[in-house]
């Protein structure tokens, strides 16, 4: 009986799987610089477009990459400098992509915004973006399917408020995937190359 042959038989396919383990598993998934929440079973795009009492986007999200966030019209700060950054990522995506991103705009107060006014400060900063004011219900229902945390200050002796908000953005692909959560603070340049990413999947 041969035993180095028998021994090296064995061996030869140990090594040959070994380096097939290797080689399939090494190939690195495509790496984002956002929070990649891709499988989530929360964030439904549906339940956004689907679940108003009058549907009022004025945007076809169909077959688009989609980046939603959630804020208000007084809002100080995050809110115009968000729709800012999202005009320079947007004029940043190559054409083909530019013109099938779409960008939404969702208030967290029902209470003082109205969706006319909502729609002309976000078309003040692209004409192409869109967003509008739920209704307290629709609110309530989208709290729980995107996860938010929404807290109102108390009013001040002029009767205004603050309203604290997550500050993430909601990336969707083409297919109405939700794939990630975009920090505010991440850059512009890592913005875009995760919307291209996405883009091209």
């Amino acid at each position: 009986m041969n035993f180095k042959k028998i021994f090296l038989v064995p061996l030869f396919f140990l090594i040959a799987g070994l380096c097939s383990y290797i080689f399939i598993f090494s190939q690195s998934k495509e790496d984002y610089h956002s929070i990649n929440i891709t499988g989530a079973d929360w964030g439904n795009l549906d339940v956004l477009i689907e679940k108003q009492d009058k549907k009022q986007l004025d945007v076809d999200l169909e077959g688009k990459t989609v980046a939603v966030f959630f804020g208000y019209l007084a809002c100080p700060d995050f809110c115009p400098n968000h729709l800012s950054k999202m005009v320079s990522v947007k004029n940043m995506l190559p054409e083909k992509i530019r013109d099938q991103f779409a960008v939404i705009f969702i208030s967290v107060d029902p209470e003082r915004d109205k969706t006319s006014n909502l729609k002309k400060f976000v078309r003040s900063f692209d004409k192409n973006f869109d967003g509008f004011v739920p209704d307290k219900t629709h609110l309530s229902i989208l709290k729980n399917e995107f996860k938010l945390v929404i807290n109102k200050s108390s009013k001040n002796e002029f009767g205004n408020y603050l309203v604290d908000h997550y500050t993430y953005t909601y990336l969707y692909d083409k297919n109405k995937s939700l794939r990630l959560l975009i920090p505010f603070e991440m850059s512009i340049d890592e913005t875009v190359e995760d919307i291209k990413g996405i883009s091209r999947g």
